[in-house]
């Protein structure tokens, strides 16, 4: 069984085979444990424990966003008045540059190969996400680099004391996501970027991100259900709270949406006096050179070429500002382009990570149609071979994981499914994903849910086709455990550590990231 190491006794090879990628844009440089033996009082552990005290669940969220008499104060009056408090007004925040980027689907990505794209310009970036994987540090970055721990807790600690100290009274305080919202637009005024990537939290209209009102370069990109239960339950509804991002005489870009979202995004494009482009198909690209990373499946295509339009727009405002701003789509994709293309990385998306004779491949796909996208994505580097394929699955908030599970077996035979909570190991632990909303009992009861809505599956398929149904599943072995850690030494004892699997990690960010975790703390000792 491979055993678990603290953070100073991972090897090197174990680090270079796992992180890689994730390194090389700083994710892991740092990283903070919290164990037995961790010290309480380092200050990016206090600062992270700090920030973890603002958090708020689903109730409060759907609250700000869908109760009519407190949207102006959740849009503009809360998130201006803490802004202001830390001597940004809405007049300062007008002179940053913002990119605004909102969509269900591949907008981190689409946010990542915008400031790679840029950046091989020799544009200096910013560019605020959402999650993090592992540190919350890659919330915030600046030229591709997550801001270092020094830098946050710099600002961490100057924006929470005076906040704290201008509060009106006890609550008086930003929500975690609000409070990161705030200190990121900080950070960007204050470190001297040319231009801030800014990702939406949830929605468009209602997100706290969108306080900035100067936007001239706005980015949606493909629509689907998630978040009914904040933004609505049908996709009309869903492409009204995203086009809320558009402002007055903005360019805005989008890929092909279904017709109803589209008329609802054109609606509001005329609204706003906005100019609205449909991006061209990738392949009717020319090419200097063809990327040789970041565009082999079709998903990753249509987010490059909604990033290529954006960028192009942002650089042609901006470098030539003397000439009417209208829109010019490009065509001719030059070299600096397919360099920022070919160097963006962005990790936990469709991700494949070679580990001993495992081949881990990480997904944080949770709506149907990115399921669907990750299905096809393992079933296309894994039909091939005879190895057995594995999955670790689960799901956070209202998601239907009845849904999301059915998709993913009637795509893959799996010969083990574990449920597990997005728990990296119960020996150890990042500060940086420790929810203070969820303990552990109701994640290994969601886990429990998650298994038995694979048994009702599963008997609906022998309730409609008989004995038959249970063709892939009569040898099925499914567990839920407590963390990824043990999911991997259970795989490691059914099957020993000599055969190679394939293993499907997916159903939510968080749990990738508590691969992530695990994965660098598996012993590198065969």
């Amino acid at each position: 069984m491979h055993s678990v190491l603290s953070a100073l006794g991972s090897s090197f090879w174990c680090r270079k085979m796992v992180f890689d990628a994730a390194k090389s844009v700083g994710i892991v440089k740092s990283l903070h444990i919290a164990s037995e033996s961790h010290t309480v009082g380092d200050s990016y552990d206090e600062a992270i424990k700090t920030l973890n005290t603002l958090q708020s669940n689903a109730e409060t969220i759907q609250q700000t966003v869908r109760n009519s008499g407190d949207i102006e104060t959740a849009r503009f009056r809360e998130t201006e008045k803490f802004l202001r408090r830390t001597g940004v007004p809405l007049e300062r925040l007008d002179t940053l540059s913002v990119i605004h980027v909102a969509g269900t689907k591949g907008k981190g990505s689409t946010c990542a190969l915008i400031d790679s794209i840029l950046r091989s310009h020799g544009i200096r970036t910013g560019f605020f996400s959402s999650p993090h994987l592992i540190s919350a540090t890659e919330r915030i970055r600046l030229n591709g680099i997550p801001i270092s721990e020094e830098n946050f807790v710099k600002y961490f600690w100057r924006i929470y004391n005076t906040l704290q100290k201008s509060q009106d009274h006890e609550r008086d305080m930003p929500t975690y996501f609000k409070f990161l919202t705030v200190m990121a637009f900080n950070v960007f005024l204050e470190e001297d970027i040319d231009v801030a990537i800014v990702e939406v939290g949830i929605g468009g209209e209602y997100d706290c991100t969108n306080i900035v009102r100067n936007t001239k370069t706005v980015g949606i990109t493909s629509l689907g259900l998630d978040h009914t239960h904040i933004l609505g339950n049908t996709l009309e509804e869903i492409a009204w709270q995203k086009a809320g991002i558009i402002k007055p005489k903005s360019h805005i870009f989008t890929v092909d949406q279904p017709p109803g979202c589209l008329r609802v995004i054109e609606q509001r494009a005329k609204e706003k006096n906005a100019t609205l482009t449909v991006v061209p198909d990738f392949d009717t690209y020319n090419w200097v050179q063809f990327p040789g990373k970041n565009v082999g499946t079709k998903v990753q295509r249509v987010n490059a070429s909604l990033a290529i339009q954006l960028s192009h727009d942002w650089l042609q405002h901006h470098r030539l500002t003397r000439l009417k701003r209208k829109v010019n789509l490009l065509k001719e994709i030059s070299e600096e382009i397919s360099d920022g293309i070919e160097n963006t990385k962005w990790p936990g998306r469709c991700q494949i990570i070679p580990f001993h004779r495992r081949t881990i491949f990480l997904d944080g796909a949770h709506t149907l149609e990115s399921m669907e996208v990750c299905a096809e994505w393992f079933v296309d580097n894994t039909a091939r071979n005879s190895n057995p394929k594995c999955l670790i699955f689960n799901v956070t908030g209202s998601r239907d994981s009845k849904k999301l599970l059915r998709m993913l077996i009637n795509t893959s035979s799996f010969s083990t499914i574990i449920f597990t909570p997005n728990i990296a190991s119960e020996k150890f632990h990042a500060t940086d994903n420790t929810s203070v909303l969820t303990g552990r009992d109701e994640a290994l009861e969601r886990c429990r849910k998650n298994e038995k809505d694979l048994q009702d599956i599963i008997a609906e398929k022998v309730s409609k086709n008989g004995l038959c149904g249970l063709n892939g599943f009569s040898k099925l072995q499914c567990q839920v455990l407590n963390s990824v850690a043990d999911a991997f030494a259970y795989l490691d004892n059914m099957y020993g550590k000599e055969r190679e699997i394939d293993v499907l990690i997916t159903g939510s960010l968080y749990l990738v990231g508590a691969s992530l975790l695990a994965l660098e703390h598996v012993d590198a000792k065969k």
